[in-house]
């Protein structure tokens, strides 16, 4: 006689039926018994999955199959490495096989780069697909390696880290062709709002004074602005020679002049036309030098934009401080961290900006070179800048 067992008590039996095979025995993969856990081994996973010297959003789990990460943007490339769970598994990344186990090296692109880790067991042909998301932050760089102009000079010499300049220009120069060049080619420039070419941008210079604005902008949307304060002389009082009395282009009659200084104080001038010298005291001929400078261009506007003193906490000048001279070396210790910059301004009305902040204590580049600025404004218009150059010495 057959006893029926209830379906729980079948379970126990299958288990203890089992139980009794042994050691030895290897359930089928795919076998199920009601309450018993399955046996299966598992060919299409990732036991690890790794980015040398970068970490994961999140620890790695073969159950979790999105993953993402950034990187600075110095950082053009990564190593990666993946491991199958079972050595029969076979993996690819972005559609190109790859051996397990191994690191591979792959190139990045600003912003966004996906990676498609997919795992397949060749008995099942069943894939298992990982996203990974490694982000490439974007350029930050937006100084300037060099200003060229068609016309005049800079003042101070151009240096990436000084954003304020000042130019002279004849009056003959109404027009000035700038052309900035980017330190990185993922900037953009612009000069005066127009975006600059490889030619440059022309700018239309007036009279007097004006600014020549540039602005640089990262690959990630930073901005920085130099300003090129210009001024072109004027020369609405005459055209910088000396007026001859009979004739109207300034010169002789027969086109020539000369102009001399007899040492006592005098000046003459003397023309082919003129039977007597004309002769003019040494007060008014003084009087015309200064006009004959102005009108030519080479008179320099006397600035009061200037530094009566300017002293550092630490390091050794390579010249004495002089008002009129902008650019200074100074070297310093190698382990020299902080230097405090003190400047007192010719007049107590100016206004002294020292490049990173207001701070005069600065904090000095971990290379061997920091450039420092120091402005000086008098009366909103008129401006200088000082630039420091701490040099440190090699370990």
């Amino acid at each position: 006689m057959l006893t029926k067992i209830p379906k729980k008590g079948r379970n126990a039996v299958l288990i203890v039926s089992l139980l009794g095979l042994g050691t030895g025995y290897n359930l089928p993969t795919n076998v199920y018994a009601e309450g018993v856990t399955q046996v299966t081994q598992t060919t299409n996973t990732l036991s690890n999955l790794e980015i040398q010297g970068v970490k994961l959003d999140k620890e790695f789990s073969a159950d979790t199959n999105q993953y993402s990460a950034e990187v600075d943007n110095e950082t053009d490339s990564i190593h990666l490495l993946v491991e199958g769970s079972n050595d029969n598994s076979i993996i690819s990344i972005n559609g190109k096989a790859i051996t397990t186990g191994t690191f591979g090296q792959y190139s990045l692109q600003t912003g966004q780069n996906i990676f498609l880790v997919t795992v397949k067991d060749p008995s099942s042909n069943l894939t298992n697909t990982y996203t990974l998301i490694v982000t490439r932050m974007q350029n930050s760089q937006n100084q300037l390696k060099d200003i060229k102009l068609s016309t005049g000079k800079l003042s101070p010499a151009f240096l990436p880290a000084v954003t304020d300049y000042s130019v002279q220009l004849p009056n003959a120069a109404s027009t000035i062709t700038v052309l900035p060049t980017a330190a990185v080619n993922t900037a953009e420039i612009e000069v005066n709002g127009e975006e600059v070419t490889q030619k440059g941008v022309a700018v239309n210079v007036p009279v007097g004074k004006s600014d020549i604005r540039i602005v640089v902008t990262a690959e990630n949307g930073a901005k920085l602005r130099y300003t090129i304060h210009v001024e072109r002389q004027d020369t609405s009082t005459g055209n910088g020679t000396v007026p001859a009395q009979n004739g109207s282009n300034g010169l002789g009659q027969n086109g020539s002049s000369s102009s001399t200084n007899n040492g006592s104080g005098l000046a003459t001038q003397t023309s082919s036309s003129f039977p007597t010298p004309i002769t003019r005291t040494n007060s008014n001929f003084s009087q015309l030098a200064s006009n004959q400078q102005s009108e030519t261009g080479t008179a320099q506007k006397t600035t009061k934009a200037t530094l009566s003193k300017l002293t550092v906490s630490e390091g050794t000048w390579d010249s004495s401080f002089t008002s009129n001279e902008y650019t200074y070396h100074v070297a310093v210790a190698s382990d020299t961290k902080t230097v405090t910059i003190n400047p007192t301004a010719s007049y107590s009305s100016s206004e002294i900006t020292i490049e990173r902040g207001t701070s005069k204590t600065i904090q000095l580049d971990d290379d061997n070179k920091t450039v420092i600025s120091v402005v000086v404004t008098y009366d909103n218009t008129d401006r200088k800048t000082y630039v420091l150059v701490f040099d440190r010495a090699d370990n």
